[in-house]
């Protein structure tokens, strides 16, 4: 099986900070969404929603990177 490029083991090795970054992201928005005042504001909570959306997203991905990254240590 082939290793790691150093390039890849430089991403290995950012990916729990990225993913501590994303969690931190999704818990401030998640709470700012549990805020009825922040509900008020359509705009604000549409966005804040969609971007809860992307973290997911980018989260799945990036664990999928991880495991994949994992796989080849």
């Amino acid at each position: 099986k082939k290793k790691l490029s150093y390039k890849e083991t430089r991403e290995h090795e950012a990916i729990p900070q990225k993913i501590d970054a994303l969690e931190a992201e999704q818990k401030a928005l998640a709470e700012k969404l549990n805020d009825p005042d922040f509900c008020r504001d359509p705009a604000a909570a549409k966005a804040a929603a969609a971007r809860l959306d992307a973290i997911e997203e980018e989260l799945m991905r990036t664990l999928e990177r991880w495991e994949a990254l994992e796989a080849r240590k």
